[in-house]
């Protein structure tokens, strides 16, 4: 039997805890492009609020953490350029008023920029992290991500209760 769930060293492990609730709100996305618009306006919502509450949030904690620790100056710029994308259509989609059509374009694109950043981190960026930094600053940066842990309360009881496609849209959504 295959396993595709990597062990990440215990530093980094409330970092990819974090990109869980970010490949969520990508899933949101992804069934908001195929959604009628009741159900997108509904899945929007939730995007909104789970970009300004938590993806925004995790994205900090992460550059705190981790901007330093890269030593390589195009894998820094492009660990940069991951988060101001999607801080950037974050942004965006907050700018549209909560009853109005944010677009499937917008809302695909959140989703993409979603997930190939947490796909990126967990296969590229989080492995060289483990393989070159030593025993030491592996130490110090897990020290820093408990904290970072201890103070958070993923959102992903929220994100489980979404829209089923299947339902139509005419229907009362609990």
């Amino acid at each position: 039997m295959v396993h595709l769930v990597k062990k990440r060293h215990q530093s980094l492990q409330p970092l990819s805890r974090d990109h869980g609730v970010s490949l969520l709100c990508a899933l949101h996305g992804q069934k908001a492009v195929r959604a009628p618009l009741h159900d997108r306006l509904r899945l929007t919502k939730q995007i909104k609020v789970l970009g300004q509450v938590a993806v925004l949030s995790y994205l900090h904690d992460e550059q705190r953490v981790l901007s330093s620790l890269i030593e390589d100056d195009v894998l820094r710029s492009e660990f940069q350029q991951h988060h101001n994308g999607i801080r950037e259509l974050i942004y965006q989609l907050d700018l549209v008023e909560s009853s109005v059509d944010p677009g499937i374009g917008l809302l695909a694109s959140i989703a993409a920029v979603l997930e190939s950043y947490v796909r990126w981190e967990e296969n590229s960026l989080f492995p060289l992290l483990e393989q070159t930094l030593g025993y030491e600053v592996l130490s110090k940066l897990k020290e820093s991500t408990d904290s970072i842990e201890s103070s958070r309360a993923r959102p992903t009881q929220l994100l489980h209760r979404s829209i089923s496609l299947e339902v139509s849209s005419g229907l009362p959504l609990q």
